[in-house]
Protein backbone atom coordinates (compact mmCIF):
# COMPACT_ATOMS: atom_id res chain seq x y z
CA UNK A 1 0.00 0.00 0.00
CA UNK A 2 1.57 3.54 -1.07
CA UNK A 3 1.98 5.95 1.61
CA UNK A 4 0.90 8.84 1.98
CA UNK A 5 2.72 12.34 3.14
CA UNK A 6 1.82 15.41 4.60
CA UNK A 7 2.93 16.75 1.38
CA UNK A 8 1.33 14.18 -1.09
CA UNK A 9 -1.95 14.55 1.20
CA UNK A 10 -2.14 18.58 0.76
CA UNK A 11 -1.08 18.22 -2.85
CA UNK A 12 -4.28 15.62 -3.71
CA UNK A 13 -6.73 16.48 -1.72
CA UNK A 14 -6.21 19.02 1.00
CA UNK A 15 -6.50 22.18 -1.21
CA UNK A 16 -8.98 21.11 -3.47
CA UNK A 17 -11.04 18.97 -0.68
CA UNK A 18 -11.24 22.12 1.08
CA UNK A 19 -12.49 24.49 -2.22
CA UNK A 20 -15.19 21.79 -2.88
CA UNK A 21 -15.11 20.96 0.66
CA UNK A 22 -18.36 17.52 0.82
CA UNK A 23 -18.19 17.81 -2.97
CA UNK A 24 -19.54 14.35 -3.49
CA UNK A 25 -22.51 12.12 -4.24
CA UNK A 26 -23.06 10.12 -0.81
CA UNK A 27 -26.31 9.18 0.08
CA UNK A 28 -27.00 6.30 2.21
CA UNK A 29 -25.86 6.33 5.87
CA UNK A 30 -24.99 3.62 8.53
CA UNK A 31 -25.77 6.19 11.11
CA UNK A 32 -29.46 6.50 10.28
CA UNK A 33 -31.05 5.76 13.20
CA UNK A 34 -29.32 9.07 15.18
CA UNK A 35 -31.35 12.15 14.61
CA UNK A 36 -34.03 12.92 12.78
CA UNK A 37 -35.03 15.87 10.13
CA UNK A 38 -35.78 18.29 12.89
CA UNK A 39 -32.78 20.42 14.81
CA UNK A 40 -30.45 18.73 16.57
CA UNK A 41 -30.53 21.79 18.97
CA UNK A 42 -31.48 19.09 21.53
CA UNK A 43 -29.26 16.91 23.97
CA UNK A 44 -25.84 16.46 25.15
CA UNK A 45 -23.13 18.16 23.55
CA UNK A 46 -21.26 14.68 23.52
CA UNK A 47 -24.42 13.75 21.18
CA UNK A 48 -24.34 16.76 18.74
CA UNK A 49 -20.51 16.60 18.09
CA UNK A 50 -20.71 13.17 17.59
CA UNK A 51 -23.41 13.73 14.80
CA UNK A 52 -21.68 16.86 13.38
CA UNK A 53 -18.27 14.89 13.71
CA UNK A 54 -19.74 11.66 11.69
CA UNK A 55 -21.40 14.87 8.56
CA UNK A 56 -24.95 12.91 9.77
CA UNK A 57 -26.52 15.69 11.19
CA UNK A 58 -30.02 15.81 9.91
CA UNK A 59 -30.42 17.15 6.42
CA UNK A 60 -33.06 19.87 7.71
CA UNK A 61 -29.43 22.19 9.05
CA UNK A 62 -27.76 21.76 5.10
CA UNK A 63 -28.33 25.44 3.89
CA UNK A 64 -29.33 24.45 0.67
CA UNK A 65 -32.71 23.01 2.24
CA UNK A 66 -33.41 26.91 3.44
CA UNK A 67 -35.14 28.22 0.38
CA UNK A 68 -37.58 25.96 -0.92
CA UNK A 69 -37.50 23.07 2.25
CA UNK A 70 -37.36 19.66 2.18
CA UNK A 71 -38.39 17.79 -0.83
CA UNK A 72 -41.00 15.32 -1.57
CA UNK A 73 -40.93 12.39 1.00
CA UNK A 74 -40.53 9.13 -0.64
CA UNK A 75 -42.23 6.37 0.83
CA UNK A 76 -41.25 3.28 1.80
CA UNK A 77 -40.91 0.02 0.14
CA UNK A 78 -43.88 -2.00 1.56
CA UNK A 79 -43.73 -4.78 -1.10
CA UNK A 80 -41.53 -7.68 -2.89
CA UNK A 81 -40.34 -5.91 -6.42
CA UNK A 82 -38.89 -7.24 -9.94
CA UNK A 83 -36.16 -4.63 -12.09
CA UNK A 84 -34.02 -4.84 -14.67
CA UNK A 85 -31.69 -2.39 -12.75
CA UNK A 86 -31.81 -1.52 -8.79
CA UNK A 87 -29.58 1.63 -7.94
CA UNK A 88 -28.93 1.85 -4.00
CA UNK A 89 -27.96 5.80 -3.00
CA UNK A 90 -30.45 8.78 -4.62
CA UNK A 91 -27.70 11.08 -4.79
CA UNK A 92 -25.60 13.10 -7.50
CA UNK A 93 -24.74 9.75 -8.99
CA UNK A 94 -27.88 7.58 -8.17
CA UNK A 95 -30.15 10.21 -9.46
CA UNK A 96 -28.27 10.98 -12.77
CA UNK A 97 -27.81 6.96 -13.11
CA UNK A 98 -31.79 6.89 -12.65
CA UNK A 99 -32.82 9.53 -14.79
CA UNK A 100 -30.61 8.64 -17.61
CA UNK A 101 -31.84 5.14 -17.50
CA UNK A 102 -34.89 6.58 -17.64
CA UNK A 103 -34.35 8.61 -21.00
CA UNK A 104 -33.36 4.94 -22.37
CA UNK A 105 -36.53 3.18 -20.99
CA UNK A 106 -34.38 0.96 -18.93
CA UNK A 107 -36.95 -0.55 -16.01
CA UNK A 108 -35.37 1.25 -12.70
CA UNK A 109 -35.52 0.95 -8.91
CA UNK A 110 -33.86 3.34 -6.84
CA UNK A 111 -33.60 3.01 -2.81
CA UNK A 112 -32.31 5.56 -0.52
CA UNK A 113 -32.13 4.67 3.02
CA UNK A 114 -33.27 8.07 4.51
CA UNK A 115 -34.70 10.50 1.49
CA UNK A 116 -33.02 11.44 -1.95
CA UNK A 117 -30.07 14.01 -1.10
CA UNK A 118 -29.60 13.28 2.46
CA UNK A 119 -25.77 12.25 1.86
CA UNK A 120 -23.26 14.41 0.45
CA UNK A 121 -25.02 15.55 -2.53
CA UNK A 122 -27.23 17.80 0.20
CA UNK A 123 -24.12 19.55 1.97
CA UNK A 124 -21.31 20.20 -0.25
CA UNK A 125 -20.30 23.93 -1.32
CA UNK A 126 -22.31 24.25 -4.30
CA UNK A 127 -18.78 24.47 -6.85
CA UNK A 128 -19.35 23.02 -10.39
CA UNK A 129 -15.60 22.60 -10.88
CA UNK A 130 -14.81 21.63 -14.50
CA UNK A 131 -11.19 20.55 -13.90
CA UNK A 132 -8.85 17.53 -12.73
CA UNK A 133 -5.45 18.85 -12.28
CA UNK A 134 -3.78 15.57 -11.67
CA UNK A 135 -3.29 14.17 -15.13
CA UNK A 136 -1.09 11.25 -14.16
CA UNK A 137 -4.32 9.44 -13.06
CA UNK A 138 -4.87 8.87 -16.76
CA UNK A 139 -1.82 6.66 -17.67
CA UNK A 140 -3.71 3.56 -15.81
CA UNK A 141 -6.34 4.53 -18.29
CA UNK A 142 -6.29 1.88 -21.51
CA UNK A 143 -6.57 4.34 -23.69
CA UNK A 144 -4.58 7.33 -21.27
CA UNK A 145 -7.72 9.22 -20.99
CA UNK A 146 -8.46 10.09 -24.90
CA UNK A 147 -12.05 8.90 -24.35
CA UNK A 148 -12.55 10.43 -21.31
CA UNK A 149 -11.25 13.59 -22.72
CA UNK A 150 -13.61 13.79 -25.25
CA UNK A 151 -16.73 12.83 -22.68
CA UNK A 152 -15.70 15.96 -20.59
CA UNK A 153 -14.97 18.41 -23.21
CA UNK A 154 -18.25 17.37 -24.33
CA UNK A 155 -20.09 17.29 -21.69
CA UNK A 156 -18.34 18.94 -18.49
CA UNK A 157 -21.26 20.88 -18.72
CA UNK A 158 -24.04 18.65 -18.03
CA UNK A 159 -24.81 19.72 -14.57
CA UNK A 160 -26.28 23.43 -16.09
CA UNK A 161 -27.48 20.70 -19.27
CA UNK A 162 -29.65 18.83 -16.88
CA UNK A 163 -31.07 21.57 -14.70
CA UNK A 164 -31.91 23.89 -18.09
CA UNK A 165 -33.86 20.76 -19.92
CA UNK A 166 -35.89 19.05 -17.07
CA UNK A 167 -36.82 23.17 -15.67
CA UNK A 168 -35.17 22.48 -12.76
CA UNK A 169 -34.96 25.05 -9.97
CA UNK A 170 -31.42 24.59 -8.44
CA UNK A 171 -29.79 28.22 -9.14
CA UNK A 172 -27.40 26.28 -11.58
CA UNK A 173 -25.49 29.23 -12.88
CA UNK A 174 -22.22 28.98 -15.20
CA UNK A 175 -20.58 32.04 -13.73
CA UNK A 176 -17.12 31.33 -13.59
CA UNK A 177 -14.87 29.28 -11.40
CA UNK A 178 -12.06 32.08 -10.35
CA UNK A 179 -8.98 30.93 -8.51
CA UNK A 180 -7.68 34.17 -6.52
CA UNK A 181 -4.31 34.94 -6.05
CA UNK A 182 -1.92 37.65 -4.64
CA UNK A 183 1.29 37.54 -6.47
CA UNK A 184 2.94 37.02 -9.62
CA UNK A 185 4.54 33.51 -9.01
CA UNK A 186 1.56 32.13 -7.19
CA UNK A 187 -0.26 32.83 -10.60
CA UNK A 188 2.65 31.78 -12.66
CA UNK A 189 2.91 28.38 -10.85
CA UNK A 190 -0.41 27.91 -10.80
CA UNK A 191 -1.29 28.26 -14.69
CA UNK A 192 1.58 26.51 -15.47
CA UNK A 193 0.26 23.50 -13.23
CA UNK A 194 -3.55 24.08 -15.08
CA UNK A 195 -2.73 24.39 -18.80
CA UNK A 196 -2.04 20.89 -19.34
CA UNK A 197 -5.41 19.62 -17.92
CA UNK A 198 -7.23 22.64 -19.53
CA UNK A 199 -6.32 21.58 -22.56
CA UNK A 200 -6.80 17.82 -22.21
CA UNK A 201 -10.35 18.72 -21.19
CA UNK A 202 -11.42 21.78 -23.22
CA UNK A 203 -10.76 24.13 -20.69
CA UNK A 204 -10.71 27.81 -21.71
CA UNK A 205 -8.71 29.22 -19.23
CA UNK A 206 -8.62 33.23 -18.65
CA UNK A 207 -6.09 35.23 -17.05
CA UNK A 208 -7.63 38.19 -14.61
CA UNK A 209 -5.34 41.50 -14.26
CA UNK A 210 -5.78 43.50 -11.50
CA UNK A 211 -8.17 45.71 -12.64
CA UNK A 212 -10.58 42.74 -13.39
CA UNK A 213 -10.31 40.92 -10.32
CA UNK A 214 -11.19 44.03 -8.57
CA UNK A 215 -14.13 44.53 -11.05
CA UNK A 216 -14.93 41.00 -10.45
CA UNK A 217 -14.78 40.48 -7.02
CA UNK A 218 -15.32 43.82 -5.35
CA UNK A 219 -11.78 43.51 -3.24
CA UNK A 220 -8.54 44.26 -4.14
CA UNK A 221 -6.76 42.11 -1.70
CA UNK A 222 -5.83 39.68 -4.55
CA UNK A 223 -4.21 41.18 -7.46
CA UNK A 224 -4.10 38.13 -10.03
CA UNK A 225 -6.79 35.42 -11.11
CA UNK A 226 -7.18 32.40 -13.47
CA UNK A 227 -10.56 32.20 -14.74
CA UNK A 228 -12.35 28.58 -15.59
CA UNK A 229 -15.44 30.00 -17.70
CA UNK A 230 -17.03 27.46 -17.73
CA UNK A 231 -17.36 26.88 -14.15
CA UNK A 232 -20.04 28.04 -11.11
CA UNK A 233 -22.28 27.71 -8.85
CA UNK A 234 -25.42 25.28 -8.40
CA UNK A 235 -27.72 23.88 -5.59
CA UNK A 236 -27.06 20.55 -4.84
CA UNK A 237 -29.63 19.49 -3.11
CA UNK A 238 -32.24 20.58 -5.40
CA UNK A 239 -30.33 19.45 -8.40
CA UNK A 240 -30.43 16.01 -7.18
CA UNK A 241 -34.09 16.16 -6.06
CA UNK A 242 -34.81 17.64 -9.41
CA UNK A 243 -33.04 14.71 -11.51
CA UNK A 244 -35.20 12.16 -8.62
CA UNK A 245 -38.44 13.91 -9.91
CA UNK A 246 -37.29 13.87 -13.30
CA UNK A 247 -36.46 10.22 -13.29
CA UNK A 248 -39.75 9.31 -11.53
CA UNK A 249 -41.74 11.17 -14.11
CA UNK A 250 -40.24 9.19 -16.79
CA UNK A 251 -40.96 5.82 -15.16
CA UNK A 252 -38.23 5.63 -12.13
CA UNK A 253 -39.56 3.50 -8.57
CA UNK A 254 -37.55 5.76 -6.03
CA UNK A 255 -38.80 4.71 -2.36
CA UNK A 256 -36.76 6.34 0.79
CA UNK A 257 -36.40 5.33 4.14
CA UNK A 258 -35.61 1.77 2.72
CA UNK A 259 -32.36 0.15 4.16
CA UNK A 260 -30.94 -2.68 2.17
CA UNK A 261 -29.50 -5.18 4.47
CA UNK A 262 -28.34 -8.30 2.14
CA UNK A 263 -27.10 -9.23 -1.05
CA UNK A 264 -27.97 -12.59 -2.46
CA UNK A 265 -27.78 -14.49 -6.00
CA UNK A 266 -30.54 -15.43 -7.98
CA UNK A 267 -30.77 -17.29 -11.07
CA UNK A 268 -28.55 -14.88 -13.25
CA UNK A 269 -29.09 -11.54 -11.11
CA UNK A 270 -29.53 -10.80 -8.04
CA UNK A 271 -32.17 -10.20 -4.88
CA UNK A 272 -31.54 -7.24 -2.14
CA UNK A 273 -33.07 -7.97 1.39
CA UNK A 274 -34.36 -4.70 2.99
CA UNK A 275 -35.41 -3.99 6.90
CA UNK A 276 -38.40 -5.05 7.66
CA UNK A 277 -38.23 -8.26 5.31
CA UNK A 278 -39.34 -7.06 1.16
CA UNK A 279 -37.15 -7.39 -1.41
CA UNK A 280 -35.91 -6.39 -4.75
CA UNK A 281 -34.93 -9.12 -7.73
CA UNK A 282 -32.65 -7.44 -10.39
CA UNK A 283 -30.28 -7.99 -13.32
CA UNK A 284 -27.71 -5.07 -12.49
CA UNK A 285 -26.99 -3.70 -9.06
CA UNK A 286 -24.76 -0.64 -8.78
CA UNK A 287 -24.09 1.35 -5.24
CA UNK A 288 -24.13 5.32 -5.11
CA UNK A 289 -23.27 5.37 -1.60
CA UNK A 290 -20.04 7.35 -1.79
CA UNK A 291 -18.40 7.98 1.96
CA UNK A 292 -21.86 6.84 3.63
CA UNK A 293 -21.56 2.74 3.10
CA UNK A 294 -23.11 0.17 4.84
CA UNK A 295 -22.21 -2.97 5.38
CA UNK A 296 -23.98 -4.35 3.09
CA UNK A 297 -20.87 -4.34 0.63
CA UNK A 298 -17.91 -3.90 2.96
CA UNK A 299 -15.85 -3.86 -0.01
CA UNK A 300 -16.68 -0.21 -0.04
CA UNK A 301 -16.72 1.05 3.33
CA UNK A 302 -12.55 0.40 3.10
CA UNK A 303 -12.36 1.78 -0.24
CA UNK A 304 -11.75 5.32 0.99
CA UNK A 305 -10.47 8.02 3.26
CA UNK A 306 -13.50 9.52 4.91
CA UNK A 307 -13.07 12.94 5.74
CA UNK A 308 -15.74 15.31 7.84
CA UNK A 309 -16.20 18.84 6.21
CA UNK A 310 -18.35 21.70 6.45
CA UNK A 311 -20.53 24.15 4.68
CA UNK A 312 -22.51 27.08 6.67
CA UNK A 313 -24.54 29.60 4.97
CA UNK A 314 -25.13 33.72 5.45
CA UNK A 315 -28.66 34.95 5.61
CA UNK A 316 -28.72 37.43 2.74
CA UNK A 317 -26.06 39.71 2.39
CA UNK A 318 -27.36 43.52 3.61
CA UNK A 319 -28.30 45.88 0.49
CA UNK A 320 -25.19 48.12 1.01
CA UNK A 321 -22.76 45.38 0.40
CA UNK A 322 -24.48 43.26 -2.28
CA UNK A 323 -22.56 44.93 -5.17
CA UNK A 324 -19.11 45.12 -3.22
CA UNK A 325 -19.36 40.82 -2.42
CA UNK A 326 -18.27 39.16 -5.29
CA UNK A 327 -20.11 41.38 -7.25
CA UNK A 328 -19.53 38.96 -10.75
CA UNK A 329 -20.94 36.31 -8.85
CA UNK A 330 -18.51 33.76 -9.44
CA UNK A 331 -17.11 30.85 -7.39
CA UNK A 332 -13.90 32.44 -5.69
CA UNK A 333 -10.91 30.09 -4.52
CA UNK A 334 -8.18 31.16 -3.30
CA UNK A 335 -4.98 29.63 -4.37
CA UNK A 336 -2.47 28.27 -2.98
CA UNK A 337 -4.75 27.07 0.27
CA UNK A 338 -8.47 27.77 -0.20
CA UNK A 339 -9.52 28.68 3.55
CA UNK A 340 -12.36 30.41 2.46
CA UNK A 341 -13.90 28.62 -0.60
CA UNK A 342 -16.74 31.42 -1.77
CA UNK A 343 -20.34 31.93 -3.60
CA UNK A 344 -22.77 34.20 -3.77
CA UNK A 345 -25.70 32.72 -4.21
CA UNK A 346 -29.16 33.59 -5.85
CA UNK A 347 -30.45 34.62 -2.92
CA UNK A 348 -27.39 36.91 -1.76
CA UNK A 349 -26.31 34.58 0.53
CA UNK A 350 -22.55 33.82 1.11
CA UNK A 351 -21.46 30.19 1.35
CA UNK A 352 -18.82 28.97 1.92
CA UNK A 353 -16.63 25.66 3.36
CA UNK A 354 -13.90 23.94 4.72
CA UNK A 355 -12.73 21.56 7.29
CA UNK A 356 -14.02 21.41 11.08
CA UNK A 357 -12.20 21.66 14.04
CA UNK A 358 -11.25 18.44 16.18
CA UNK A 359 -12.07 19.57 18.88
CA UNK A 360 -15.26 21.46 18.58
CA UNK A 361 -16.70 20.22 15.14
CA UNK A 362 -20.38 21.50 16.46
CA UNK A 363 -19.55 25.22 17.33
CA UNK A 364 -21.41 26.78 14.38
CA UNK A 365 -20.91 30.54 15.42
CA UNK A 366 -16.50 29.85 16.12
CA UNK A 367 -16.41 28.35 12.62
CA UNK A 368 -18.63 31.30 10.91
CA UNK A 369 -15.90 33.56 12.96
CA UNK A 370 -13.34 32.54 11.25
CA UNK A 371 -14.46 32.99 8.06
CA UNK A 372 -16.01 36.34 8.88
CA UNK A 373 -12.46 37.65 9.35
CA UNK A 374 -11.17 36.42 6.36
CA UNK A 375 -14.35 38.41 4.77
CA UNK A 376 -13.64 41.54 6.80
CA UNK A 377 -10.09 41.97 5.91
CA UNK A 378 -11.20 40.75 1.79
CA UNK A 379 -14.25 43.20 1.68
CA UNK A 380 -13.27 46.37 4.37
CA UNK A 381 -16.51 47.84 3.77
CA UNK A 382 -17.91 44.99 5.38
CA UNK A 383 -16.73 45.76 9.08
CA UNK A 384 -19.29 48.04 9.84
CA UNK A 385 -22.29 45.78 8.28
CA UNK A 386 -24.05 43.05 9.60
CA UNK A 387 -23.42 39.55 8.01
CA UNK A 388 -25.17 36.68 9.82
CA UNK A 389 -24.88 33.13 9.99
CA UNK A 390 -27.83 31.14 8.47
CA UNK A 391 -26.84 27.18 8.96
CA UNK A 392 -24.02 25.53 9.57
CA UNK A 393 -24.06 21.89 8.26
CA UNK A 394 -21.48 18.84 8.25
CA UNK A 395 -20.94 15.88 5.61
CA UNK A 396 -18.47 13.03 4.86
CA UNK A 397 -16.14 13.46 1.65
CA UNK A 398 -14.66 10.18 0.10
CA UNK A 399 -11.07 10.43 -0.87
CA UNK A 400 -9.44 7.98 -2.83
CA UNK A 401 -5.54 7.05 -3.06
CA UNK A 402 -5.94 8.46 -7.10
CA UNK A 403 -7.65 11.64 -8.00
CA UNK A 404 -10.15 10.21 -9.91
CA UNK A 405 -13.60 8.70 -8.52
CA UNK A 406 -14.14 4.90 -8.41
CA UNK A 407 -15.90 2.81 -10.98
CA UNK A 408 -16.19 -0.73 -9.18
CA UNK A 409 -17.43 -4.34 -9.93
CA UNK A 410 -17.82 -6.18 -7.16
CA UNK A 411 -19.51 -9.82 -9.32
CA UNK A 412 -21.38 -10.18 -12.27
CA UNK A 413 -23.68 -7.53 -12.68
CA UNK A 414 -22.63 -5.85 -9.04
CA UNK A 415 -21.27 -1.73 -9.49
CA UNK A 416 -20.36 0.44 -7.11
CA UNK A 417 -20.01 4.27 -8.36
CA UNK A 418 -18.43 6.83 -6.04
CA UNK A 419 -15.95 8.14 -4.27
CA UNK A 420 -15.80 11.81 -5.66
CA UNK A 421 -14.20 13.88 -3.39
CA UNK A 422 -14.55 17.40 -4.82
CA UNK A 423 -15.60 16.97 -8.37
CA UNK A 424 -19.39 15.40 -7.44
CA UNK A 425 -21.30 18.09 -8.88
CA UNK A 426 -19.93 17.61 -12.32
CA UNK A 427 -18.36 14.37 -12.49
CA UNK A 428 -21.31 12.44 -10.66
CA UNK A 429 -23.85 13.22 -13.06
CA UNK A 430 -20.98 12.98 -15.76
CA UNK A 431 -19.90 9.34 -15.38
CA UNK A 432 -23.70 8.20 -13.98
CA UNK A 433 -24.58 9.51 -17.70
CA UNK A 434 -21.91 7.17 -19.25
CA UNK A 435 -22.82 4.57 -17.31
CA UNK A 436 -26.48 4.41 -17.96
CA UNK A 437 -25.61 4.38 -21.61
CA UNK A 438 -23.13 1.19 -21.26
CA UNK A 439 -25.80 -0.62 -19.38
CA UNK A 440 -28.38 -0.05 -21.77
CA UNK A 441 -26.22 -1.07 -24.43
CA UNK A 442 -24.44 -4.08 -22.04
CA UNK A 443 -20.74 -2.86 -22.97
CA UNK A 444 -19.74 -1.60 -19.40
CA UNK A 445 -15.91 -2.90 -20.72
CA UNK A 446 -16.26 0.39 -23.25
CA UNK A 447 -16.59 3.02 -20.44
CA UNK A 448 -14.46 5.65 -21.10
CA UNK A 449 -12.73 5.47 -17.81
CA UNK A 450 -11.56 2.46 -15.67
CA UNK A 451 -13.33 -0.36 -14.01
CA UNK A 452 -11.69 -1.85 -11.01
CA UNK A 453 -12.02 -3.26 -7.69
CA UNK A 454 -11.97 -1.26 -4.73
CA UNK A 455 -9.10 -0.56 -2.90
CA UNK A 456 -8.25 -1.64 0.65
CA UNK A 457 -7.31 1.27 2.66
CA UNK A 458 -4.93 0.30 5.28
CA UNK A 459 -5.24 3.38 7.58
CA UNK A 460 -8.80 4.99 6.89
CA UNK A 461 -8.08 7.61 9.18
CA UNK A 462 -4.75 8.78 8.19
CA UNK A 463 -6.31 11.78 6.06
CA UNK A 464 -8.68 13.23 8.45
CA UNK A 465 -6.02 13.63 10.66
CA UNK A 466 -3.38 14.90 8.41
CA UNK A 467 -6.19 17.81 7.31
CA UNK A 468 -7.93 18.12 10.57
CA UNK A 469 -5.56 18.15 13.23
CA UNK A 470 -2.48 19.62 11.47
CA UNK A 471 -3.04 21.05 8.09
CA UNK A 472 -6.47 23.20 8.11
CA UNK A 473 -5.43 24.23 12.23
CA UNK A 474 -1.48 25.49 10.60
CA UNK A 475 -3.59 27.03 7.51
CA UNK A 476 -5.52 28.89 9.78
CA UNK A 477 -2.84 30.24 12.47
CA UNK A 478 -1.12 31.38 9.18
CA UNK A 479 -4.04 33.35 7.89
CA UNK A 480 -4.77 35.19 11.29
CA UNK A 481 -0.89 36.30 10.76
CA UNK A 482 -1.74 37.97 7.03
CA UNK A 483 0.53 35.01 5.79
CA UNK A 484 -2.10 33.25 3.23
Amino acid sequence: MKKVTRREALKSGGTLLVGGAIVGCGSEADTRGEGSESSPSQGVATELDSLYDKGAIPIAESGWTKTQGLGTHYPSLATDLVTDVLVIGAGLAGGSLALHLSELSINTVVLEARQPGWGASGRNAGHVLPLLRDMSVFEQFPDQGHAFFELFREHHTLPFDIAKRYDIDCDAVASGYLNAMTSQSAFDKFKQSSLASAEALGQNLIDVDAATMHEMTGSHYYSHGLLYESGGRINPYLFTRGMIKAAVENGVRVYGDSVATAVSPQGKGWRVQLEGGNSVSCDKLIFCTNAYATDIMPQFQRAFYPVTAYALSTTPLPAQIRDIVLPSRATLAQVPIDLNPLIVDGHNRIVTASIPSSSRPANAQWHFEQHLKWIHRTWPETRDVPIELESYWTGRVAMREREFPGMYQLDSGIYGLMHFNAWGNVMAPLMGRSLAQAIASDSADQLPFPIVKPDLIANPGKQEFLLRSLMIPAARLAQSFGFI
